[in-house]
């Protein structure tokens, strides 16, 4: 009698004996290879001497407990009698009724995940095997889920059950995955339109390249996509649609919001340049997601040191002199240069303590923040305060009076007379005053400058002296495993190509060439 003509179950529905089938229960059950061998071959003659063309899974797993506890000993009999034998199907629940467990259909999910063909068969099998070992014959598609995430974090790392949740709770959704630990997040092709935009990409090309770059990413037939991927793919296209400074441009854009050490971004300037707003367009370009204040700093140490204590830390910059008057003399409308630089010279080393504290902090924690305000003085914050980190040190100026009282006059309408004008017009001679000796200490200290006219030019301005900066900064060894054989010389942008800047784009020319 051929094989074939044994089968399983009853009438209605049966399927073809396995002796490889048996002899896998017998394994789960733990018998020996050459043992389970050897009660395959058993239960297959007894069928044949018993002329059986149809059993039911019931009656097949009676014989083979019997015959594995005759050859294998009566332990590993009771435990095979108890399992779920290879030969009989585990069903699976789901809102679409009951369907059998497949190894190959879970196998092919966990390549999807990032296995290899083989680590996702035996991560498949596993979870088939525990679940025949433990008489499971039926249970829910989440408990398979479960089942599964815990063979992958205990087998394969924590990233492949979290890259395995993402699929299973975003199906049909392209997800992205870093080289760092962490779940994969959903493909945005707004989130890579800023991204370009960011590198001064033209809005109608960065759109078209980020269709393009969604439509060929969702046609393959991965489900999950590493973000270099994503960016060498974006690169090629920025190539071909605008050339290869665009493209080595937003490649080290990239680089930027992913630095090998914090980015520590210092925007210097005086009162009515527009620091605050400049700032938080910079860190948004850069991906940076921390912005500090020193006036948030100051307005914290106020809150624990008392006016009688440290006068000037409770006076505005551009008045911080008075509270240096000697007592019983008058205080005069105005002081001297000298007076006014010595009362905000001490309100900057006072302020400079809690800037100390936030920038230790973020290198601390690895994060990067771009800090603003008029306390940022070039010199006055040690190199060691920023050990570890990548620092870019820039100042907001306005050269023109008109547009800087202009600024004043904006910004009293806008925050609903918050910031009183009259307050800074009075004081608008010594706020110039104080403009002109950061730009001397910028100057002499190589700190760039900054046109504060428009907020687009002075981004863009910032955002080319950050990447030229921080590439100077990395060693050759993070150069080479951040950008590979990118030549910086030939494709970085050259700050000082033709466009409109005003006198202040000199200024930057000459700190970012040196």
């Amino acid at each position: 009698m051929a094989q074939s003509e044994f089968r399983i179950g009853s009438g209605r529905h049966s399927w073809p004996f396995s002796r490889g089938l048996v002899v896998e229960s017998a394994v789960n059950a733990g018998a020996p290879a050459a043992m389970a061998a050897a009660i395959g071959r058993r239960v297959e003659q007894q069928l044949r001497l018993a002329r059986r063309t149809m059993v039911t899974p019931e009656e097949l797993q009676a014989l083979t407990a019997e015959i594995t506890a005759d050859v294998a000993g009566p332990d590993i009999g009771d435990v095979l009698a108890q399992q779920t034998p290879a030969f009989v199907d585990i069903l699976v629940r789901s809102k679409k009724g009951e369907f059998p467990f497949s190894r190959g259909v879970l196998a092919r999910t966990l390549e999807d995940v990032g296995l290899t063909p083989r680590e996702a068969y035996a991560t498949a099998s596993g979870v088939d095997v525990e679940m025949r070992q433990q008489g499971v014959r039926t249970l829910t598609a989440e408990d398979i889920d479960h089942r599964t995430e815990r063979f992958l974090a205990e087998r394969h790392g924590e990233h492949f059950r979290l890259t395995y949740q993402y699929l299973r709770q975003n199906q049909g959704r392209l997800g992205v995955v870093s080289d760092e630990p962490g779940p994969p997040t959903p493909f945005s092709k707004g989130v890579l339109v800023q991204s370009m935009l960011a590198a001064g990409v033209a809005p109608d090309v960065a759109r078209k390249v980020a269709r393009i770059t969604q439509r060929d990413l969702r046609g393959s037939e991965d489900r999950v996509v590493r973000r270099t991927r994503i960016r060498e793919k974006v690169e090629t296209l920025l190539r071909e649609e605008v050339g290869p400074e665009v493209s080595a441009r937003y490649r080290l854009l990239r680089v930027i919001r992913r630095p090998p050490r914090p980015l520590v971004v210092l925007l210097g300037g005086v009162s009515g340049t527009g620091k605050s707003v400049l700032a938080a367009e910079i860190a948004y370009r850069l991906g940076v997601t921390r912005v500090v204040s020193t006036d948030s700093i100051r307005e914290v140490m106020r809150a624990m040191v008392s006016p009688a204590l440290v006068p000037t830390l409770h006076a505005s910059t551009f008045n911080a002199w008075e509270a240096l008057v000697p007592p019983g003399q008058p205080v005069p409308d105005h002081p001297t240069e000298p007076q006014l630089l010595a009362g905000f010279r001490e309100q900057v080393q006072q302020v400079s303590v809690g800037l100390r504290a936030v920038v230790r902090r973020s290198i601390e924690e690895g994060t990067s923040v771009v800090l603003e305000g008029v306390h940022l003085v070039p010199g006055y914050l040690r190199a060691e305060a920023f050990a570890g980190a990548l620092v870019v040190p820039m100042l907001v100026t306005l050269p023109d009076e008109t547009e800087h009282r202009r600024h004043f006059q904006s910004r009293d309408q806008e925050t609903a007379a918050s910031r009183p004008l009259h307050r800074y017009m009075r004081y608008f001679d010594e706020i110039r005053t104080m403009q002109n000796e950061l730009e001397a200490l910028a100057r002499q200290l190589d700190v760039p400058l900054l046109d504060g006219l428009t907020l687009d030019e002075s981004a863009d301005q910032a955002v080319d002296v950050v990447l030229r900066r921080v590439m100077v900064a990395l060693t050759p060894q993070e150069r080479q495993a951040l950008l590979g054989d990118l030549n910086l010389h030939t494709n970085a942008p050259e700050p000082c190509e033709d466009r409109e800047g005003g006198p202040a784009r000199e200024d930057l020319c000459d700190q970012t060439q040196k």
